[in-house]
């Protein structure tokens, strides 16, 4: 009976120094997750009291925006203020930006879960190259914030409009042809790589990259066809633009 008693206490005691064991870790996960939280919280408000917009590079962004753990948000503006960029809507759009992040640091529902950054082309360009990101330069961004109409139809003539003449303005129905076009630009592309890297016979392959080039050339010269109906006096064209 002695004998059984002490095989049950060896195995129990056993049993919980196990399980003791397989919790440090997770404790310790847990704790690691916190200070790098905390960490990236008490470097993002030492930012924000010095500057309510935070200039983000890649790093920056990579590091406090897309990597966990985050229990906070980024509102962030990617913009290109540079000189040589000479984008004049980018200058107004910061100004509205800088006043927007000036009053909620200063109001009184401010909180550490909110904060203001911008990413400039010249400083974060690899940032630019992200999916996500491309879906938000897209231009449905502005129709949702503009609400534009979705075509413009002449009353005189008849005659439907879906693309904006002017770079400061833009139809619904454009930002769907622009997402068309580019779709078209990316699966070119994605038909070259395979043309080059796939192990398919010869013959499979060359249509795959002729495909791919014709692709690439018709819908790229379509998209340039728009930017040059858009922004007047520009100088190139490419084929059917």
């Amino acid at each position: 009976m002695a004998a059984r008693w002490r095989f049950w206490c060896v195995s129990v005691t056993m049993v919980v120094a196990l399980l003791i064991v397989c919790d440090v870790p997770s404790a310790s996960a847990q704790r690691k997750k916190e200070m790098v939280l905390s960490e990236k919280v008490s470097q993002l408000m030492e930012w924000t009291n010095k500057r309510p917009v935070i200039r983000m590079n890649g790093d920056k962004f990579r590091r406090l925006v897309k990597a966990p753990p985050r229990n906070y948000s980024v509102i962030v503006m990617f913009t290109a203020l540079q000189l040589h960029r000479q984008c004049v809507v980018c200058k107004q759009a910061d100004e509205e930006f800088q006043i927007l992040a000036n009053s909620w640091r200063y109001s009184s529902a401010f909180t550490n879960r909110i904060f203001f950054a911008m990413v400039d082309f010249d400083e974060g360009s690899d940032v630019f190259q992200m999916c996500f990101v491309l879906a938000m330069t897209s231009g449905q961004m502005w129709n949702h914030i503009r609400g534009p109409p979705y075509a413009h139809k002449n009353p005189h003539t008849g005659h439907v409009n879906y693309i904006h003449g002017s770079s400061q303005a833009q139809f619904v129905a454009e930002t769907h042809i622009v997402l068309l076009f580019n779709g078209g630009v990316t699966l070119g592309m994605v038909l070259l790589c395979e043309a080059a890297t796939s192990d398919m016979d010869i013959g499979k392959r060359k249509i795959m990259c002729v495909a791919g080039i014709g692709l690439v050339v018709l819908f790229f010269s379509w998209m340039l066809s728009i930017f040059r109906s858009k922004y007047h006096g520009y100088p190139y064209s490419f084929l059917m633009s």
